[in-house]
């Protein structure tokens, strides 16, 4: 799934980031200010000399991505997520990065699924930034592959009392229909796959449709993840302009849909724009 700087068009104001600050031209690790998290060997960004005072942000990036390039900006002008945060008002005590692959997991996107250790990073994650900040709750924003594996972390650890808003940006909590063409259980491709038989918390992005076989995937699996819980959710999509649901044509019809959650009342948002801006209060 592809980076993450397309989403940059809801954000439009320039600022000048203080020394110390995170950057994408840095290296993979910016965490400061004592904010050391354990099981974050890949590294990420957070923390400095300051106090939290909003809720603070978890960031999840995409496949193939990394933390950093939150910062990264893009052709059109505009200024990167974390700077926009940053002329909002966040400081580096309440915005937080998280690199759940590794440099070579990177580079072979296609490679990459859903596992228990990325489940147990971010949980890991989660519990260091409301330690560090000595906040109850954290909001999430991630994008693409980092929706599924968020909300995976979520529940690994029973987190979502501690998740005060969830905004899912191209996510593929429905399967992708572009998997069909590689199939369930392909070794090259396996980002594909479907649920591991012996272990549920293994699978791909395989639709859960025969002869496949995953739930989270399918009815009742992540597009529901809002049923029952106070957590306020956000989906941001492309539609059928979504680049990875729809690079299909065979399978084509409904892979706009992938990223939607289904409806319930702790949806405040499910939109299909190119241009937005998140308000958080």
């Amino acid at each position: 799934m592809k980076s993450q700087t397309w989403v940059v068009p809801f954000l439009w104001l320039l600022v000048v980031l203080p020394a110390g600050a995170l950057t994408y031209t840095g290296g993979s690790n910016q965490f400061a200010g004592g904010f050391s998290p354990s099981n974050s060997g890949n590294g990420g960004f957070g923390g400095g000399n300051c106090t939290a005072s909003h809720t603070p942000i978890v960031l999840l990036h995409g496949n193939g991505d990394e933390a950093k390039n939150w910062d990264y900006p893009p052709s059109t002008g505009v200024s990167s997520v974390y700077a926009e945060f940053r002329a909002a008002g966040y400081n580096d005590c309440e915005l937080f990065g998280l690199n759940y692959l590794s440099s070579s997991e990177r580079a072979a996107p296609q490679l990459n699924y859903h596992q228990p250790s990325k489940a147990a990073m971010v949980r890991d994650f989660i519990n260091a930034v409301k330690t560090y900040t000595g906040k109850s709750q954290v909001d999430v924003i991630a994008h693409s592959m980092g929706v599924t594996v968020g909300i995976h972390g979520i529940d690994y650890g029973n987190l979502w009392g501690s998740v005060r808003k969830f905004i899912a940006i191209s996510g593929g909590l429905r399967g992708l229909s572009s998997c069909y063409w590689a199939g369930y259980a392909n070794p090259a491709v396996t980002t594909c796959g479907s649920q591991n038989i012996f272990n549920s918390d293994i699978f791909g992005f395989f639709p859960h449709i025969a002869p496949g076989y995953n739930p989270k995937m399918g009815d009742g699996g992540y597009r529901d993840k809002p049923s029952g819980r106070t957590t306020q959710f956000y989906t941001l999509r492309a539609g059928y302009h979504d680049q990875i649901a729809c690079s299909t044509i065979s399978y084509y019809t409904g892979c706009g849909d992938t990223a939607k959650f289904d409806t319930y009342t702790n949806i405040k948002e499910r939109i299909d724009c190119s241009s937005i801006r998140l308000q958080f209060q």
